[in-house]
């Protein structure tokens, strides 16, 4: 009897330390966010700085299976992955529409550029509307950023500007760091473009 109650117990503790070693031996979770462009990385005059024009921004449209905390890459044409360690910290809706608008504002040269509806459409020199058509990440190959954005400018909301873009980069390595560095650098392409349609209404 007693010979039966050392086996169980062996057996219970092994099961208890081999329980322990797999949940030591999991990875931990790695979050992520977009960066906006840095300061210097901006040209603008300081006749622009001085009468900075004001700008909104909708909250940026994203299709539904990006909207999720895993960070989502494509392997092949159809297949989707999701990474079960790789998260966004956050929305990613909102990270881009944040970044978006700082961009924007770096750009600009200008501090009244917000996301709607801290400032009304009606009283914005110009709003802007995006919409992300496809993000295609495949890890050690490429990052694709395919948006639809438009300009409205002044109280009337008149349409300036409605373009497609596409920005597709290649990647370096297949780490999550650097693919999410790259789908920054794709959106501060698409930043630039904006705001040079801006400056060209000016």
């Amino acid at each position: 009897m007693k010979n039966g109650l050392h086996l169980l117990r062996a057996f219970f503790l092994a099961t208890v330390t081999l329980l322990l070693a797999g949940c030591a031996s999991s990875p931990s979770a790695r979050f992520y966010t977009l960066t906006p462009l840095e300061r210097q990385e901006a040209k603008y005059s300081s006749q622009e700085a001085a009468n900075p024009i004001s700008v909104s921004i909708a909250p940026v449209e994203i299709p539904d299976y990006l909207d999720r905390p895993q960070i989502v890459t494509r392997d092949g044409r159809n297949e989707l992955r999701l990474a079960e360690f790789d998260l966004w910290a956050g929305s990613l809706r909102d990270n881009i529409t944040a970044v978006l608008a700082e961009n924007l504002s770096t750009l600009l040269g200008s501090d009244r550029v917000s996301v709607y509806p801290r400032m009304h459409g009606e009283k914005a020199d110009y709003s802007v509307t995006m919409r992300v058509l496809r993000l295609d990440c495949a890890p050690g190959d490429r990052v694709l950023l395919k948006v639809q954005w438009t300009v409205f400018a002044g109280q009337e909301r008149k349409d300036v500007a409605t373009r497609m873009t596409t920005f597709a980069e290649s990647l370096s390595d297949s780490r999550y760091e650097t693919m999410v560095a790259t789908v920054s650098h794709a959106l501060a392409q698409v930043s630039r473009e904006i705001a040079r349609e801006i400056m060209e209404q000016k």
